[in-house]
C-alpha cells in the first residue's frame, strides 16, 4: 500500500515566513547553506503530527503548518489551520489554542494529528536526530511489546525529542525479543525479516569490511564478528554504532506500526525521517549509505538531510532538494545529479560555502610564484618544500613550479 509524504506547508513557524516542498515517493536529499532551514523543516513535520509539542518552536502572526500524505488511495493533510495557537509571541511558551482543521484542497481529506488514532490511518513516521550511539544497557530479559495502535501514537509523541536527540528506541532489547521469537510458530514475519537484515549486514559496510551478527549469549549481550574478530554491541565503532542503530531502528519501526501482511521489509512502506544521515560517517560510507538504505528498505520513503558533498554526488535525478536560504522557500526535488562533480563545486554551488581557499596554501603559492618572476632559484626552492608539505603529491601547479625551477637551474648554467 502507498503510504508516503507528496507535500509540505508551513507559514510563519520557525525560520520560514511562507514554506512550500514538494517530495518524491523515494529518496528525498534536503540540502542548503548554513542556517538554511534544513532541521527546521523537519520539525516543521513533526509540529503537524504533534501539535502537542508546541512550545519547542517559535510562530508569527497567522501561522499555519501542515503535510500531505498518500495513504493507499487517499491523500491526507494533516495539520493545523490558522488560529490553532496562542501566545505565539512568547518564545517556549506557545500552547495549542483549539485544533484547527487546515485547509480543505479537492481531492483531499483534511484533518488534525487527533484524528490520527484511527487503526485505518497509518501516518506514523520514524524522525530521528543527529544523535546515533549505543549506550550500554543491561537487558534482563524479554520485554513485551505495545501493540500496533500504541507504538504508532509512541512515534508521532516522540518526533519532536527524537529529532532533538533526546531519545532513542532500545535496539538491544528487540534483538533480545526477535532472537528468541524468530523459531516460534506465530513469528514468521519476524523471522523473515530478522533473516533478511542479517543476509544484507555486509551490504551496508565499506567493501573492505566484514559485518556479521553471530549471536546472543546467555547474558543476553548480542555478538557480532568484524572482520573474524568477535565484539559486542557497543565495542563497535561510531561509524558502525550509527548504521546499526539506523537500521535496527527501521526494522523496530516497521514491524512495530505495521499490521502483519505488510510489515515484510522488502514490501514494508511508510516514512523515515533523518537529521544529519551523514553523522559519524566516514567518507567512504557517506558514499554508499544512499544506496544501502535504497537495497534493504526498497520500498520506503526517506526524507533526510545533510551537510556531506560525498552523499550529494550520489543522488538521482529528482532526489535532491535544494534550500536557498531565504525565508521564503518554494522547492521541489531537482532533476540535477552532482556525481561528476568536486567536492569544493559541490560544497560552493549546491551548499553555499564560500571561502574555501587555504591560506597557508595561497601564501606559500603566491610566494613561489613571487619567486619565479625574480628568477631567484634558491628562494623557489625553499617555497616549493614548503608546497610539497601542504599539497597532495599529484598537485599539477607543483609540477609545474618544478619545470619552472628546472628551467631557471638550465638557465643558470647556460649563463
Amino acid at each position: 500500500m502507498e503510504n508516503y509524504f507528496t507535500d509540505l506547508y508551513a507559514k510563519n513557524i520557525g525560520f520560514f515566513e511562507e514554506l512550500k516542498v514538494s517530495f518524491n515517493p523515494t529518496f528525498n536529499l534536503i540540502v542548503g547553506p548554513n542556517s538554511s532551514g534544513k532541521t527546521s523543516l523537519l520539525k516543521c513535520i513533526a509540529l503537524s503530527l504533534n501539535p502537542r509539542e508546541a512550545s519547542k518552536i517559535r510562530y508569527g502572526n497567522s501561522s499555519m503548518v501542515w503535510v500531505d500524505s498518500l495513504l493507499g488511495s487517499t491523500k491526507y493533510r494533516v495539520g493545523l489551520g490558522e488560529g490553532w495557537v496562542m501566545d505565539q509571541e512568547e518564545y517556549r511558551n506557545a500552547k495549542i489554542s483549539s485544533w484547527k482543521e487546515p485547509p480543505s484542497a479537492p481531492g483531499i481529506v483534511s484533518i488534525t494529528a487527533s484524528s490520527l488514532d484511527r487503526k485505518d490511518i497509518n501516518i506514523a513516521p520514524l524522525l530521528l536526530g543527529a544523535y546515533r550511539r549505543i549506550e550500554y544497557v543491561r537487558i534482563e530479559g524479554m520485554k513485551r511489546e505495545s501493540n500496533i495502535s500504541q507504538q504508532r501514537q509512541q512515534y508521532r509523541n516522540s518526533s519532536f525529542t527524537n529529532l532533538e536527540g533526546g531519545t532513542l528506541p532500545n535496539i538491544k532489547q528487540w534483538m533480545i525479543n526477535r532472537y528468541f521469537e524468530i523459531e516460534k510458530d506465530w513469528a514468521k514475519i519476524y523471522k523473515d525479516n530478522w533473516t533478511w537484515i542479517m543476509q544484507n549486514l555486509r551490504n551496508i559496510c565499506p567493501t573492505n569490511i566484514k559485518l556479521d551478527f553471530k549471536e546472543i549469549k546467555r547474558d543476553l549481550e548480542p555478538v557480532f564478528t568484524f572482520n573474524g574478530s568477535e565484539c559486542y554491541l557497543e565495542e563497535v565503532s561510531a561509524g558502525f554504532q550509527a548504521i546499526l542503530s539506523l537500521i535496527f531502528e527501521i526494522v523496530e519501526w516497521i514491524e512495530g506500526t505495521n499490521e502483519e501482511n505488510e510489515a515484510y521489509i522488502p514490501d514494508a512502506t511508510g516514512i523515515v525521517i533523518i537529521d544529519e544521515l551523514d553523522v559519524h560517517l566516514h567518507p567512504e560510507w557517506q558514499l554508499t549509505i544512499r544506496s544501502a538504505l535504497r537495497t534493504v528498505f526498497p520500498k520506503l520513503q526517506f526524507i533526510v538531510t545533510t551537510h556531506s558533498p560525498h552523499l550529494i554526488a550520489t543522488v538521482e535525478p529528482g532526489e535532491l532538494i535544494i534550500l536557498p536560504g531565504t525565508r521564503e522557500v518554494d522547492v521541489r526535488p531537482t532533476d540535477q545529479t552532482y556525481s561528476g562533480w568536486n567536492t569544493d563545486q559541490i560544497l560552493e554551488d549546491v551548499m553555499g560555502v564560500k571561502s574555501l581557499e587555504n591560506k597557508l596554501y595561497t601564501t606559500a603559492l603566491n610566494e613561489a610564484l613571487d619567486q619565479v618572476e625574480k628568477r631567484d632559484i634558491n628562494a623557489l626552492k625553499i617555497s616549493i618544500e614548503k608546497l610539497q608539505s601542504i599539497v597532495h603529491p599529484s598537485n599539477t601547479i607543483l609540477e609545474v613550479l618544478q619545470i619552472k625551477l628546472a628551467q631557471l637551474e638550465l638557465g643558470d648554467r647556460n649563463d
